[in-house]
């Protein structure tokens, strides 16, 4: 459907091991374990949107580096998967579209996209209902 999403995404090394339902800063400890890094060394790519201040606050405080794009999480998502970018994880809402294309890329690659949709009203709820989504805010991989 053509709404938000919350998204997370890891390449294959955190692969498997990450929730979406985990605050953060766990996410942020797994991914460092997974790919052997430190905390400090872990780069986490959010989009520059008001509506992410607080996961950026939030990265920050825990010791990770916060790298912010503007637009495309596609491209962002999907660099957590592939060597040499320096990303280790992808989170923030966006678009859920994108989520699907993302996903497909990021499974492909032996990385891991979990995803919610965010429904921002009644209308968007039927929609999801109307596709077969009892629980329109069910964790989605």
């Amino acid at each position: 459907p053509d709404m938000y999403m919350e998204k997370i995404a890891v390449g294959p090394k955190a692969a498997g091991k990450i929730s979406l339902d985990d605050p953060i800063e766990k996410t942020i400890e797994i991914v460092a374990e997974a790919n052997n890094k430190k905390i400090r060394d872990l780069t986490v790519i959010v989009q520059e949107r008001e509506r992410h201040q607080d996961i950026i606050d939030r990265v920050r405080a825990k010791g990770a580096r916060v790298k912010l794009f503007g637009d495309g999480d596609v491209g962002a998502s999907i660099a957590t998967a592939l060597p040499g970018t320096g990303i280790d994880l992808f989170v923030g809402i966006g678009g859920a579209p994108e989520g699907v294309i993302s996903a497909a890329a990021l499974k492909c690659l032996e990385g891991e996209m979990q995803a919610r949709l965010v429904p921002m009203n009644e209308e968007e709820e039927a929609r999801c209902r109307e596709m077969g989504l009892e629980d329109p805010r069910q964790l989605l991989m």
